[in-house]
């Protein structure tokens, strides 16, 4: 009896495993793209992948996604979420400024040097987001303009 117990619990974490990872799958697949469309074609992609390899778990999965995406997706939905990160980042950049010019402004010892060189470290990765979430949004107007 414990043997059986034991078999369905590890079937059962594998399948939950298999089944989460499909999820995640489809999930990163369906950020390939910015617009709907292009979120569509890589989710249909990924099904027709799936087929050709019988893998009829993952199908079900991204049919569902498919049919979430059809039925949720909106190009001005994503574009207002571009619009809000790049406005989250801006003010992210302008907090880590704020923190650096106050680093700066305090008495210059080598404990101070060390916050200042950690202030313009954040700072810089914060450019950089902001630069990417910059290039999303350029991007997404890149797609839809193909159209």
């Amino acid at each position: 009896m414990k043997s059986v117990i034991r078999l369905v619990s590890k079937l059962s974490v594998i399948t939950l495993a298999i089944s989460l990872s499909f999820g995640a799958y489809a999930s990163n697949e369906q950020l390939k793209g910015l617009t709907c469309e292009s979120k569509k074609q890589a989710i249909e992609k990924q099904i027709d992948y799936a087929k050709k390899n019988n893998n009829s778990h993952q199908i079900q999965g991204l049919e569902k996604a498919l049919r979430n995406l059809n039925k949720h997706c909106s190009n001005d939905d994503l574009e207002a979420k571009y619009k809000k990160e790049i406005n989250e980042k801006s003010n992210k950049v302008a907090e880590r400024t704020k923190e650096l010019e106050q680093a700066k402004s305090k008495a210059k010892d080598k404990d101070n040097e060390q916050k200042i060189v950690k202030q313009q470290t954040k700072l810089a990765d914060a450019e950089k987001e902001l630069n990417e979430a910059k290039s999303k949004l350029s991007d997404f107007y890149k797609e839809l303009g193909a159209k």
